[in-house]
């Protein structure tokens, strides 16, 4: 991709070079008839200036005589801005006769017997031709000068145009190069900035004055930055809890196997290595459980494909049904929710932990529900419920509440899940006893 730097030079060459080229086009049409207004005018006052001397100089008699040649007239030079001119002069009586011309004329007729201005061509090349006829004298005075000799003195002013043009325009190129590098200087400043950074730096860049055009884009990086920032320091928070999650489980897990090695009899050996057993499950669904974090964490945007919510639910239920068999816990299914469809993975996963956590939490020989309608998913369980002054927290990773158990990842991992699809938690109390967590898909889910 082209530079700013070029892309700028070149767009500001090409408008400065076309305004000029505009400039030169406009002066050259507007001279051009300024210099032929002056000459023409130039040439009627030769030709009256022409029949005034013959009026004076009483040659009335050569005239009267129709000789041809018997008036000598003059080489007629004129000078215009330093350039000679050379004018031709005809005079004709009105019977026909040439009566006299100026050196250097042509021998032809310049002009027919039409007063005023006209353009003649002869074998001498084209002429401007200013007639004047004089009735009192009896004769046509033709004055004349030659087109070529305009041209050149046309060149002449258009040379006396361009030439600076072709002094100025490198320097001015030069100069729209300098300024548009200097322009552009802040970026570069701007660039180096944040090449002399280290990884670690992700304070604003833009703390310092930054020029108009350039705040929106120090604004967005800086907001990058910090996301950057917040998500580091999420993964951060992530490692040192699981961290000191996982230390616990392995703890017990290394004394239960200590204590099954240095067991006296078989029953004591037995009931160490159920613990150790125990302990290897708690400890697979947290490290099941921080995978799946991470694993929505990652998960920018939702799958486009959809599954009816029926499907999702029932996959979920029929998934947890062991655990259910062996916690003598109850889980069921029931109601319809036709029409509604959701992300599978996502809402799966939410789903997955949030009725993981009612069999949890549900006392033995009781009854978890699963219950879908048009609005959603409710799970409902007689546990004990989330204590009130928990619930502001209880979506924060590895937060275990005054009643739970668990790690502290299930809930936390179903609002990520379901932030991403659109979809909301909401938690209420069950009458008597227990919790109903409430799954709402986003206005719209139902028929959709």
């Amino acid at each position: 991709m082209t530079s700013i730097r070029w892309r700028l030079f070149a767009i500001l060459l090409l408008a400065t070079g076309g305004i000029w080229l505009s400039a030169v086009v406009w002066l050259q049409h507007s001279t051009r008839a300024q210099i032929e207004r002056v000459l023409d005018s130039r040439l009627a006052e030769a030709g009256h200036m022409v029949s005034s001397l013959l009026s004076d100089q009483g040659l009335a008699q050569a005239v009267t005589q129709d000789a041809e040649g018997s008036l000598a007239l003059p080489d007629f030079r004129m000078f215009e801005g330093g350039i000679e001119r050379q004018l031709h002069c005809q005079v004709w009586s009105l019977r026909g006769t040439l009566l006299g011309q100026s050196g250097g004329a042509p021998q032809a007729r310049l002009a027919e017997a039409v007063e005023g201005f006209s353009e003649a061509r002869t074998e001498n090349g084209n002429w401007r031709v200013y007639t004047v006829i004089n009735h009192d004298l009896g004769v046509e005075i033709v004055v004349g000068e030659s087109l070529n000799m305009r041209e050149n003195l046309l060149a002449d002013v258009r040379a006396g145009l361009l030439w600076p043009i072709g002094v100025i325009a490198p320097l001015l190129a030069l100069a729209i190069w300098l300024s548009v590098g200097r322009g552009l200087r802040p970026l570069s400043v701007f660039a180096s900035a944040l090449a002399g950074r280290n990884e670690d730096n992700l304070a604003p860049v833009a703390s310092s004055p930054l020029p108009p055009e350039i705040q929106p884009m120090g604004a967005a990086l800086d907001g990058l930055l910090a996301r950057l920032a917040q998500a580091r320091q999420r993964e951060r928070d992530f490692i040192a809890y699981a961290a000191h999650e996982l230390k616990t489980p392995l703890a017990g897990i290394r004394t239960q196997a200590q204590v099954a090695r240095a067991a006296p009899d078989e029953p004591v050996r037995q009931h160490a290595l159920d613990q150790l057993v125990g302990a290897v499950d708690r400890t697979a669904r947290l490290v099941g459980q921080l995978l799946d974090l991470a694993r929505v964490e990652d998960d920018q945007a939702a799958s486009v494909a959809t599954e009816p919510l029926e499907t999702i639910a029932g996959r979920v239920v029929a998934g947890l049904q062991d655990l259910a068999r062996s916690r003598n816990i109850a889980l069921q299914i029931n109601g319809t929710a036709s029409g509604v469809a959701a992300a599978p993975v996502h809402l799966g996963l939410a789903l997955r932990n949030v009725v993981e956590n009612a069999v949890l939490a549900a006392p033995a020989g009781s009854v978890v529900g699963v219950v879908l309608s048009v609005k959603g998913v409710t799970v409902r369980d007689c546990g004990p419920g989330i204590d009130p002054c928990d619930l502001p927290h209880i979506t924060d990773r590895f937060f275990t509440g005054t009643t739970s158990r668990g790690s502290g990842l299930g809930l936390a991992i179903a609002e990520a899940a379901l932030v991403r699809i659109g979809w909301s938690m909401t938690f209420h109390r069950a009458e008597p006893a227990g919790q109903i967590v409430q799954l709402s898909g986003p206005r719209g889910t139902a028929g959709s």
